[in-house]
């Protein structure tokens, strides 16, 4: 009896945590969308960008106005996707912090947005890695 009830409290535990289609923000939805249509913030503002590299933990911080408002520009554009599958997982290979001032705006990675996993964005994932690697100290 109580290997029965341990099994169904596993079970619900298990269903209870997964993610579906209908756990994405309905205006979004399943359809590709800008990342700009992700995060409802005035761009403009957005004055540093801390990229992280997944694989070595390595944190680069970006002020300066010109290379924000390229990067900015050139990426908000870029059509993401929802993942049919909204199963966890974890791991990324950059991530993007952006702020205003000292307050967090949104953050993204190459995985996910907000929290909604995406289908893989070559785009994406090499404006991350441009902005990454053009750092000098």
């Amino acid at each position: 009896m109580k290997k029965i009830f341990f099994l169904v409290v596993l079970i619900l535990l298990v269903a209870g945590c997964e993610k579906s289609e209908k756990d994405i923000n309905p205006e979004i939805g399943m359809s590709p969308q800008s990342l700009e249509n992700y995060f409802q913030v005035d761009w403009a503002k957005i004055d540093r960008i801390d990229i992280r590299n997944g694989a070595t933990g390595e944190l680069r911080t970006f002020k300066e106005k010109e290379i924000l408002r390229k990067w900015i520009d050139e990426t908000r554009i870029i059509e993401i996707t929802p993942d049919p599958s909204q199963e966890g997982r974890t791991g990324f290979r950059f991530s993007a912090n952006l702020y205003e001032g000292d307050q967090l705006k949104f953050g993204f990675t190459d995985g996910h947005v907000g929290k909604v996993y995406i289908l893989s964005s070559d785009l994406l994932y090499n404006q991350l890695k441009s902005l990454y690697e053009s750092y000098t100290p």
